[in-house]
């Protein structure tokens, strides 16, 4: 078990970091826990009463866990301070802001509890050590995914507008409330029925979007205009990132040997335990392109698979060019199908303070920029058949 308390799955980003003595950028480091990264930096925005465009960071870190990364923002004034769980501290200035390429790779400290024997995660970090792990976006990436309404982003490349504004406004996030859910719900059932829809509305932008179309009824498209960026950027880069683990479910099936299967929030995630030398070699220069209008393959295989894919969901490349949300569009980009983590080691073990006559164990790695601790984690569970779902 994992993330009883956020101590236990410290997170640390390690960038390269353009720092100079002043710069139109002042860079912090932003220590957080119980926070998603978006929903922390629109409390800083508020309380520095600047626009929210104005800070910048490189990825978003696990809303359960102790995380650190950096954020810039295009302010000189000193925002160094602390927050309800969460610190900024000054570390210099940039002249850009802050980005996914600035970002190196993340450091990991992960305890795992609740075991009743150490031996078996031991032989299964060695095994990692040596074959490394699937490179799968993880169920995070996922959060604003809801299998009973779809995918945002399919409906808008099927230019389905009234389908994606329904999905955006009534779609239930993963750890909703039974209240929260009971209120999406109401707004489905009285879809069209602006006013109605109006008084279940309690977000601003839920409220600005009901009173659009309380002038403009029918206007879907306009509606959709009206979604913050950052959240039409999240729901595309959620649908890229299931077509792009699509691909690799695929092409491990086909080429892999004994996989065995974890569920996850969009589909299966597939696991090997050892590979040979060629499997190895193979996996370790396999790199995926994400879904766009242009995506170049590096192989006919997965040119092949990533074709029967959109064939088989009734989609065309060309759908990948939305014309009718210019601000945010699809940007395709390579990214490895396996990941070999770097250091991985048990720190140390012993007693579990949380759970009486179980043990508990300590272990750090660090993981190139995007991939998923939690993956990592998902692999290792696989010592313990009857208990993976606590790993997760």
């Amino acid at each position: 078990m994992i993330k009883r308390l956020p101590a236990d799955f410290l997170v640390e980003e390690q960038a390269d970091l353009p720092l100079r003595p002043a710069g139109g950028f002042r860079v912090y480091a932003l220590q957080k826990s119980g926070w998603t990264t978006l929903d922390l930096i629109r409390q800083v925005a508020g309380a520095a009463r600047i626009p929210l465009s104005r800070i910048s960071y490189g990825g978003k870190k696990d809303k359960h866990g102790l995380t650190t990364q950096f954020i810039a923002i295009r302010d000189t004034r000193d925002l160094e301070g602390r927050g309800k769980d969460f610190s900024l501290r000054a570390v210099g200035f940039m002249d850009r802001p802050m980005g996914p390429d600035l970002i190196r790779a993340n450091a990991f400290t992960v305890t795992i509890r609740d075991l009743e024997d150490i031996a078996p995660l031991a032989r299964a970090a060695e095994e990692v050590r040596q074959s490394g792990f699937p490179n799968f976006f993880d169920d995070q990436r996922f959060r604003s995914y809801d299998p009973e309404r779809d995918f945002f982003a399919d409906k808008i490349l099927r230019r389905h507008w009234n389908g994606a504004l329904l999905v955006y406004l009534t779609s239930a996030a993963a750890g909703s409330t039974k209240k929260e859910r009971a209120r999406l719900t109401g707004i489905f059932e009285s879809w069209k029925d602006w006013p109605a829809c109006l008084r279940l509305a309690r977000e601003p932008y839920e409220k600005t979007i009901f009173a659009y179309l309380l002038g403009q009824p029918g206007d879907f498209r306009g509606a959709l205009r009206l979604i913050p960026d950052e959240e039409v950027a999240m729901r595309y880069a959620a649908f890229q990132s299931h077509l792009w683990n699509e691909v690799l479910r695929r092409m491990l099936r086909l080429k892999i040997k004994d996989l065995e299967e974890v569920k996850g929030t969009e589909g299966s995630y597939l696991f090997w335990r050892r590979l040979d030398s060629g499997a190895l070699d193979w996996l370790g220069t396999l790199e995926i392109p994400t879904a766009a209008a242009k995506t170049e393959f590096r192989d006919d295989i997965t040119a092949a698979i990533y074709a029967d894919i959109l064939r088989e969901a009734g989609l065309r490349p060309g759908a990948f060019r939305t014309k009718e949300l210019r601000r945010i569009g699809f940007r395709s980009f390579l990214r490895k199908a396996m990941i070999l983590p770097e250091g991985l080691k048990i720190l140390d073990s012993g007693a579990d303070d949380l759970n009486p006559r179980r043990k508990k164990v300590r272990l750090s790695f660090t993981l190139l920029r995007g991939a998923y601790g939690t993956m990592l984690i998902k692999r290792l569970g696989l010592a313990f058949p009857a208990g993976r779902k606590a790993m997760e």
